[in-house]
């Protein structure tokens, strides 16, 4: 088996196990069918609202799903040895954040849809989810590597992640209008996230070593 193989069997095996993601999965779909007691019975609101009200529970969701994917690696010594490895800590990055949003996907593939429809909105927003999840696990996945090992690193992480986040945030409830202006920004917000992210972390997570 290639290395490269093997820690992306390490990283499945560990987000199976870690259960961020169903935190992350489950305070979405509760906040997004809790949401409307809030809004009210107005169904013309709720379609107008709800898509974007959303995207905020998803960014939220994200956080959660996300935060402390390098502390146990930093704190076990598994980190230095990525370091060393033949795949380098690039690729490793790479692969657990791949398999961070893997895990993060499926649940809310299930979730938006029903959400949608209880909203009134057009299923088309989860185009847009697909599209722009990438790119918010990425950018989350990158300030964690940031924060990993810093005192009180999840507010760290909330604060610095939301400016980075604010194209996913604008443009993802506009998905409902079918225009395809919005899918194409929120396909090049994940595109140029998944490029530069895995560097950005490298650095970060080195930085922690030295």
């Amino acid at each position: 088996m290639s290395m490269t193989a093997a820690i992306l069997r390490r990283e499945l095996s560990l987000r199976a196990r870690h259960g961020g993601w169903a935190i992350g999965a489950g305070l979405f779909i509760s906040l997004g069918t809790l949401a409307p007691l809030a809004i009210g019975n107005d169904g013309e609101l709720l379609s107008s609202v709800g898509p974007g009200l959303l995207w905020i529970i998803l960014g939220m969701s994200v956080f959660l799903g996300i935060e402390g994917l390098f502390e146990d690696d930093l704190t076990s010594g598994a980190m230095e040895q990525f370091v060393l490895s033949r795949s380098g800590l690039v690729v490793t990055i790479l692969i657990k954040l791949a398999v961070a949003w893997l895990f993060l996907l499926l649940p809310l593939l299930i979730a938006t849809p029903l959400l949608l429809i209880g909203y009134g909105s057009s299923l088309l927003g989860v185009l847009g989810l697909i599209l722009a999840s990438p790119g918010l696990v990425f950018t989350a996945g990158t300030v964690g590597a940031i924060a990993s090992g810093q005192r009180r690193g999840a507010p760290l992480l909330v604060f610095c992640t939301l400016p980075l986040i604010i194209p996913a945030l604008v443009f993802g409830p506009q998905t409902a209008s079918g225009d395809i202006v919005p899918y194409l920004i929120l396909a090049v917000y994940s595109l140029q996230a998944v490029a530069i992210c895995p560097f950005l972390a490298s650095a970060a997570i080195r930085l922690q070593l030295s």
